[in-house]
């Protein structure tokens, strides 16, 4: 199926707002190593930057969908899987070769016992890093693309597709709601529902494994059919939908931050999915009066590695901070999580931008 979709060159708005979401996930992650010791600010601050993931599936899927003669073909379908994958599973050697050579070191056999103790969640739920996750998540999320056609098609209209937009998202905020999601710290979903019927699904690896894919394609669902009714607006009003005046990018932002603000536990669904959309169009509609920048650009291209990386950079900032400024961990607070993510940030940066040099190994380690 070809597109009237026009191809552009790329988005200066969105690599922006690709840059912000890779320092958000650096900045949230910074606070891993204490936790359980943060104060009220800094808890604050983690639900505020966890627009994040979010933002990387909308804008996934949008250019997914939306890409300019996407004929959403079986090949299409193997080579997205191939950049996911591929990177999916170097990543997952790294990380797991990194902790066995950790854990050994500092004689943490029960560490290494329990990392090592289910293959099963290392290949499929990236529990080499639990970072990786995201990978399996999107892959999960890319197999909607198979019916990407059936939904392109002309019978199924505005009305069709914005219901099913509103229906997958109310689906999916049961789920967070209802506390069925996937919890990533026990590598389960449906926890509760299992629950009431007494029974535990990490005594079967295949219904654990079944019922955490159809969780991950039930938090995939509102962004898959947000960018199917986003194509539909934009080949029925030739993309001049978003080339509008530089008032909404402010207004975009605006609804943003004041939804990004606000919690309300029973509407966390329709939050995150609006976060993801609003701050992707926010960054398309700025494109359009935001000029091209060398530096923006390279750090939306190392974003995906950044993002991948970052853990080893964290690793070193513990160290060094165990040695120099121990105090500092304490307790989590905004300033020790600058402290931590602002250099893990750049060092992150530095070692992707040095590392995509080489196109054999940007490949493997990047999907590129």
């Amino acid at each position: 199926m070809q597109s009237k979709i026009e191809a552009k060159p790329r988005l200066s708005g969105v690599d922006l707002c690709r840059g912000i979401a890779a320092y958000a996930v650096v900045l949230l992650h910074s606070a891993d190593p204490n936790r359980d010791r943060g104060s009220y600010f800094s808890q604050e601050i983690q639900y505020l930057f966890s627009f994040a993931v979010p933002f990387f599936l909308a804008a996934s899927f949008y250019f997914m969908i939306c890409k300019s003669n996407a004929d959403f073909s079986f090949a299409y379908w193997k080579a997205r899987c191939r950049r996911l994958l591929i990177p999916y599973m170097v990543w997952t050697v790294i990380y797991l070769i990194a902790k066995i050579i950790m854990f050994s070191a500092s004689n943490q056999k029960e560490e290494l016992n329990h990392l090592l103790g289910n293959p099963f969640l290392i290949i499929f739920y990236g529990k080499a890093s639990y970072q990786l996750y995201y990978l399996p998540l999107l892959l999960v999320g890319t197999s909607l693309i198979i019916f990407a056609n059936y939904f392109a098609k002309p019978k199924i209209g505005l009305k069709i597709l914005a219901s099913l937009s509103l229906l997958s998202l109310i689906l999916y905020n049961l789920l967070l709601i209802t506390g069925n999601t996937v919890d990533l710290h026990n590598d389960i979903a449906f926890k509760n529902l299992f629950n009431l019927v007494n029974y535990e699904p990490s005594k079967n690896e295949f219904l654990r494994f079944i019922s955490i894919e159809v969780a991950w394609l039930v938090r995939c669902l509102p962004y898959f059919f947000i960018a199917m009714t986003l194509r539909y607006l934009l080949l029925k009003t030739n993309f001049s939908l978003l080339r509008v005046k530089l008032v909404y990018a402010y207004l975009l932002l605006g609804l943003f931050l004041v939804v990004n603000v606000y919690n309300n536990p029973l509407i966390t669904g329709f939050r995150e999915v609006f976060l993801g959309y609003s701050l992707l169009l926010y960054g398309i509609v700025l494109s359009n009066y935001f000029k091209p920048n060398s530096v923006i650009k390279n750090l939306a291209l190392c974003s995906f590695g950044i993002y991948l990386i970052h853990l080893f950079g964290i690793n070193i900032m513990e160290i060094y901070l165990k040695k120099t400024q121990p105090q500092l961990l304490d307790e989590v607070t905004f300033f020790s999580q600058l402290v931590f993510s602002l250099p893990t940030f750049l060092m992150s940066w530095l070692a992707v931008f040095t590392l995509m040099k080489n196109k054999r190994i940007a490949k493997y380690l990047f999907g590129v």
